[in-house]
């Protein structure tokens, strides 16, 4: 029984093509109507490993999980080392589970062959108890391997990506950047501070920020593509690395080392972290931890010169905007997180480290307590945006049907595949209603990669049907938007809000968050099964626009009394 195991970053077309499989499976993702294709050019079953995944079940299984490990990694400043490293291993640690599930399905297998190393394929290998037979395993494919994997990037980021890039590889200690970023200079008056890593977490909490214009923000930016153009009055930005040490405290950092390899060596006897802890991955929680205390020191250094008051993070999943949440919880100083996106998948897993979440929606709330399990009595509904953008911008003359889409990679999606289940049914459905498509990049795609997929994708017919564009979403855009076509984009909950139909391909959406469970559930868009339901498009439209039941998703935005209360409000102790 030979089965093969297909690395995300090779094509089915390869030499492996030519051989005889008993089983095919896909370590990446794609369409099912990507599998039966294949299925019947390979001649055996084609699959994906995520096919095993259990939609949120899989996610909400880590609090319990990861309880395993608090405790026992905590620095100087109270600070629970494996409460910020763990959410960093948690998705190779979840591909240990898929694992698991393949070798239990395929106990039978006596050859074992993966198209290129990986920890994923040795973790189907193990439990099995053979050997795993490696095609591309020789010195000169892996050097062309990673050659490939580097040129593709050079070729589809832009200049600031690829600056952030070398950034974050060669200088993430900011030995380099800190002595170019000067000397933060002080506040006269209390600020809050506002930690930031990417572009759109930045553009959340100057939402907030602007609703609050007789209190000064300080927004400190720990990557440089997390910078905006134009600030609010009541706004000042620097950068982390004017806060960063020329160094941490070694006898520190190597107690904190020591705790970790005597927690890593503990949870070897666990069941659900043996097979991690032998494959190396919470052994990589060490690269993390020297990183992480080099972030914290930095963040220490703004809370010891800045008149902090308060903290509010739209993103404490990430180190570099978790840690000054902890930070601020250890100082009595008032910690609120919210979320940059719609819904936040990690909240199942991940332990509260704010005193106050701020919800957008009864949407969002509904997800966080009773998806999530977050207690009730720590979240306020209130977002930032404006009151008007409730108001309803659809027209049936706009011209545009509008596919959102997403960075399908970072999940491991064949972004061609979905491209190909997606498009030519969105341009036969912009035929029939005298519509065109306009694709509309993610923050963290860029155009000329996804202009690539389209001339990949389309016949010279369709590709005239198609724009491209990477601007970022405005009242302009939203005006010329007939119908929006996502997966499950924040953008969903954007174009509900102001009375624009929003199709979801459900029939793609993640292996575990149950985002287009939940905008379905709450009306943020018309839930569809099959690629062919696209074809519909037109009638879904209209059904959609004469429905009296429309979206009951809208935001509640928080009055800045209420804002100003919870971010400068004592800490009760009891929330620790």
């Amino acid at each position: 029984m030979p089965v093969l195991l297909l690395h995300p970053e090779d094509d089915f077309d390869g030499p492996w093509k030519r051989e005889r499989w008993d089983r095919v499976v896909d370590l990446g993702r794609a369409p099912k109507s990507f599998y039966d294709a294949r299925s019947r050019e390979f001649g055996c079953p084609v699959s994906s490993i995520y096919d095993l995944a259990i939609e949120i079940g899989d996610w909400q299984a880590w609090r319990d999980l990861l309880a395993a490990g608090s405790g026992r990694v905590v620095d100087r400043m109270g600070l629970d080392w494996w409460h910020i490293v763990s959410l960093l291993l948690q998705p190779a640690m979840q591909h240990v589970r898929l694992a698991l599930r393949l070798a239990e399905e395929i106990h039978g297998c006596r050859t074992l062959v993966a198209s290129r190393p990986s920890k994923l394929a040795e973790a189907v290998s193990l439990p099995l108890g053979i050997p795993l037979r490696v095609l591309q395993s020789g010195i000169r494919q892996r050097v062309t391997n990673r050659v490939t994997r580097y040129s593709t990037a050079l070729a589809n980021l832009n200049l600031r990506q690829l600056r952030q890039v070398v950034h974050d590889k060669y200088d993430p200690h900011y030995r380099w950047r800190r002595r170019f970023a000067g000397a933060a200079a002080a506040s006269s008056r209390p600020v809050i501070l506002l930690p930031t890593a990417y572009s759109n977490v930045t553009k959340t909490a100057l939402r907030y920020a602007q609703l609050l214009p007789e209190h000064d923000f300080l927004l400190v930016v720990a990557r440089e593509s997390a910078a905006v153009a134009s600030l609010p009055g009541n706004v000042r930005a620097v950068p982390l690395a004017a806060f960063a040490q020329s160094e941490s405290d070694r006898d520190e950092l190597g107690e904190l080392e020591r705790s970790w390899m005597h927690l890593e060596s503990s949870l070897r006897d666990h069941p659900e972290f043996s097979l991690s802890a032998q494959l190396g991955i919470l052994r990589e929680g060490l690269r993390w931890l020297r990183w992480g205390i080099c972030v914290r020191d930095a963040w220490n250094d703004v809370f010891e010169t800045q008149p902090v008051a308060g903290c509010l993070s739209a993103d404490d999943a990430n180190p570099y905007t978790r840690i000054p949440l902890l930070l601020a919880r250890r100082r009595d100083i008032p910690a609120v997180a919210c979320h940059h996106g719609a819904l936040d998948g990690g909240m199942m897993y991940k332990t509260p480290c704010f005193s106050t979440y701020l919800a957008q929606s009864e949407m969002e709330n509904d997800y966080v307590v009773r998806i999530c399990g977050v207690d009730p009595s720590r979240i306020r509904i209130g977002a930032a945006s404006s009151p008007a953008r409730n108001g309803s911008l659809w027209r049936a003359d706009a011209p545009w049907i509008v596919f959102f889409s997403e960075p399908y990679e970072s999940d491991l999606w064949r972004a061609d595949a979905v491209y190909r289940e997606v498009l030519p049914r969105l341009c036969a459905a912009a035929r029939a209603s005298g519509k065109s498509v306009v694709l509309k990049v993610h923050p963290f795609e860029t155009a000329r990669h996804r202009r690539r997929l389209v001339r990949a994708t389309l016949s010279a017919s369709d590709q005239q049907l198609v724009a491209v564009i990477e601007s970022p979403l405005s009242h302009e855009i939203l005006r010329n938007t007939w119908c929006a076509v996502t997966i499950e984009s924040t953008v969903a909950f954007e174009c509900a809000s102001v009375g624009i139909p929003v199709l979801l391909c459900g029939w793609l959406r993640h292996a575990y968050s149950g985002y287009a469970l939940q905008y379905a559930r709450f009306g943020v868009g018309k839930f569809l099964n099959a690629p062919d339901d696209l074809l519909r498009i037109p009638e879904v439209v209209v059904e959609m626009t004469t429905s009296v039941d429309r979206s009951n998703s809208s935001t509640e935005v928080i009055s800045r009394d209420r804002l100003a209360e919870v971010l400068l409000q004592p800490v009760e102790r009891s929330l620790r």
